[in-house]
């Protein structure tokens, strides 16, 4: 389902897809959701390919792939696994790439394979550093138009760690804490986690 959105993308829908009325029992070949009023959007593997990206009336300055896939529009690869506690350093470099585009004019679009939750993840950290809200805050303003949109779990682990760390916000060390509690989880990325959190 579209929904209206004002945009300076060529495109007055907040939601586009290829198809533009997808079945809606099938996943669109693209998908682009805007995040609120922002020039933010996150996005599918298909967001990234170049004549989805010319049939859904998008043209990014800059293209965040968090997945394995990179296209000739990436600007910034940076690899995460889904279901997993990934490495603090890529995830931070994902975010940092995020937040420094956010900064600057043009519109940011964040990918992964099916745009719900690595991409929802990063662009979420992003929005909640540079603007100062929670992270659960900034999932619902991409909730809004992207409503499939679930970080992983392991991926708000490192969310609530980079927020503890970068942003200095208890509340995200004690959501991080809590999580682990919840999951009882071990490892060697928790453990480095947990070791960045306790700084």
């Amino acid at each position: 389902m579209m929904k209206s959105g004002d945009s300076d993308l060529g495109t007055d829908h907040a939601v586009q897809t290829v198809p533009k009325d997808p079945d809606p029992g099938l996943s669109p070949k693209a998908v682009a959701a805007r995040v609120g009023d922002r020039e933010v959007w996150i996005g599918n593997v298909g967001a990234i390919k170049r004549r989805l990206l010319a049939e859904m009336e998008l043209d990014p300055e800059y293209v965040v792939s968090v997945n394995g896939t990179a296209t000739d529009v990436t600007t910034d690869h940076h690899p995460l696994q889904d279901g997993s506690v990934n490495d603090p350093q890529q995830f931070a470099n994902a975010v940092a790439a995020t937040r420094t585009h956010i900064r600057d004019p043009g519109t940011v679009l964040v990918n992964c394979s099916v745009g719900v939750s690595r991409s929802a993840t990063v662009a979420a950290t992003a929005i909640a550093a540079e603007e100062g809200l929670s992270f659960d805050g900034a999932v619902a303003a991409i909730e809004a138009n992207r409503p499939r949109a679930r970080p992983h779990p392991k991926l708000q682990l490192n969310a609530y760690a980079y927020l503890a760390t970068e942003t200095s916000r208890p509340e995200a060390r004690r959501q991080f804490e809590e999580l682990v509690d919840k999951m009882h989880l071990q490892g060697r990325n928790v453990e480095a986690l947990e070791a960045m959190v306790s700084m």
